[in-house]
């Protein structure tokens, strides 16, 4: 799909997203029922309808695309389940490292909380919206980086600080790894070549719709049920296809509970 049709359909709201293209394919389908079934009814079926050959067609055809439709709709659907598994365990680690920062003393403590709040905080205020937007901050790794250092700053003299220090590295290198699988995420998306098969295949499924010799009523009624079924479903992929981008992505609902219920009361 074009990069500025995207951009224009990420600015709008949801359920406009859903109208507009459920409309554009439903007025397809209409204009070419008024424009190019004449012309088909009289070079396909002549003084005798002949609606066999084409519906034996389109069933062949309708079962490749409805495979093609199926795999694609479970395919984005299991890599926003995905993307919000990585989500989960990067908000988990760090609400993890929070509650184990208080095994260290103080100034140590004091400075690593308030730098996991700093990280949390950006995630959710900077990380977030610049995701929807297609972007990838730095300003998120340079603050995880501060508080490795502020980690590795501490010797332990104990085997329970020992202990304690192998846990905090354990955690913030799990941390570092969902962090880079989430960012990965941000651009991330169907190929542009499966983009274009979907809608020609869209537009074929329309094209068997007008080849149909059949009143007037009947099939504006066909087409337009087909088209409206076809708009929602390239609606569902474009909407699966990005979780973290546009009016439809994954929120930062972990890392708000992780800082409501676990941060917030520190401060």
């Amino acid at each position: 799909m074009q990069d500025w049709l995207v951009a224009w359909l990420d600015q709008l709201s949801p359920w406009l997203q859903a109208t507009l293209i459920c409309a554009a394919f439903v007025g397809i389908t209409w204009l070419g029922i008024v424009v190019v079934h004449p012309l088909l009814r009289r070079l396909l079926h002549g003084d005798e309808p002949s609606n066999e050959t084409i519906i034996f067609s389109a069933a062949n055809f309708g079962l490749f695309y409805a495979i093609l439709l199926g795999l694609l709709t479970v395919e984005t659907y299991q890599y926003t389940k995905e993307v919000l598994g990585t989500i989960d365990r990067e908000a988990s680690n760090l609400s993890t490292l929070y509650n184990a920062a208080d095994g260290y003393q103080e100034p140590l403590r004091s400075q690593l909380k308030g730098e996991l709040r700093d990280y949390a905080r950006y995630v959710i205020d900077k990380d977030w919206p610049a995701q929807q937007r297609g972007v990838v901050l730095e300003g998120g790794q340079h603050r995880l980086e501060a508080i490795r250092q502020t980690v590795l700053s501490f010797e332990p003299t104990t085997k329970t600080q020992e202990v304690l220090q192998g846990e905090m590295h354990r955690y913030l290198d799990e941390m570092a790894i969902a962090r880079e699988q989430r960012l990965s995420a941000v651009s991330a998306s169907i190929p542009r070549l499966l983009w274009y098969l979907l809608l020609i295949g869209a537009f074929l499924t329309v094209v068997f719709v007008w080849m149909l010799h059949m009143n007037y009523i009947s099939q504006f009624l066909l087409g337009g049920i087909t088209a409206l079924f076809l708009g929602f479903m390239i609606f569902l992929i474009f909407s699966l296809d990005r979780p973290l981008q546009g009016a439809i992505s994954v929120s930062p609902d972990a890392f708000k509970t992780v800082y409501d219920e676990v941060m917030k009361w520190d401060e």
